[in-house]
């Protein structure tokens, strides 16, 4: 039994690198006991990292640890987007300078140690109810993407840079301003069409798709020309973001009156 309990910690310790986060029910699940856990935090190998969480000691973790954990460990079906993705892709780095939060979209709600695992790095869950895909998309239908972001120790699940700014689109006004947007997307020169027109066909917003395409008719970027918008619905009526603005009259939606007053 000795010999066992050994052999299962040897495991552990090669499995993992110093920093990594490993949750509790992670660690159950693969026949490391309750009762054991306490042991290994007391010999150094382990240290608990919040409620149902323990970190590998040797090195701090960082976020893309604590999403690793939620993806890969407990094949939660999350992926980095929004403003996160298009910030990691070098997008928006210089937008919001200082403490990060990582913007996580799924269909059910990570657990409550998402948001305080990393200081300065929350992880903040959004519903992915964004999109309306077919049944039994995968990855790349669902403009999904596995990438390294510089400097970390995993390959992590990321939402396109198409996807990500139509998440981000989402967010305005209410947790995201037009005119950010705006400057997002001044800089997204190399969207790909057939991309664009797939995830457009899928989102249940009309908001999302008429404050995209009115923005993205004000930059003029040559993969507009490629997008069919007889086959996306708009849906009916007027949309406001914020009282006072300007009207797009072609995508019956108001933008800010002061995002550059060349509306096209």
């Amino acid at each position: 039994m000795r010999e066992e309990k050994a052999a299962s910690l040897k495991r552990l310790l090669a499995d993992f690198p110093p920093g990594a986060l490993l949750p509790t029910r992670w660690l159950t699940s693969n026949g490391y006991a309750d009762n054991r856990l306490p042991r290994y935090v007391a010999g150094g190998w382990l240290a608990r990292a919040g409620y149902g969480l323990y970190r590998r000691t040797g090195a701090e973790a960082d976020w893309t640890d604590a999403v690793h954990a939620l993806q890969k460990l407990l094949a939660l079906p999350l992926h980095v987007g929004g403003l996160s993705a298009l910030d990691w892709g070098g997008f928006a780095h210089y937008l919001r300078p200082g403490p990060k939060t990582i913007h996580l979209y799924g269909p059910a709600k990570p657990p409550r140690w998402a948001a305080t695992a990393i200081p300065g790095y929350p992880l903040q869950w959004h519903s992915d109810r964004l999109f309306a895909f077919p049944p039994g998309s995968g990855d790349t239908a669902r403009a999904l993407v596995e990438l390294r972001p510089d400097g970390a120790r995993h390959v992590l699940r990321f939402a396109s840079e198409e996807r990500a700014f139509l998440e981000l689109l989402d967010e305005v006004p209410q947790r995201a301003s037009a005119h950010e947007a705006d400057a997002i997307l001044a800089g997204l020169v190399r969207l790909r069409p057939a991309r664009v027109q797939a995830l457009l066909t899928c989102c249940t917003s009309f908001k999302v798709k008429r404050l995209f395409l009115a923005l993205a008719h004000r930059h003029g970027h040559p993969w507009l020309k490629h997008l069919d918008l007889d086959a996306v619905d708009l849906g009916r009526g007027k949309r406001s973001l914020q009282p006072g603005g300007r009207f797009d009259a072609r995508f019956q939606i108001s933008l800010p009156a002061d995002l550059d007053g060349k509306l096209r």
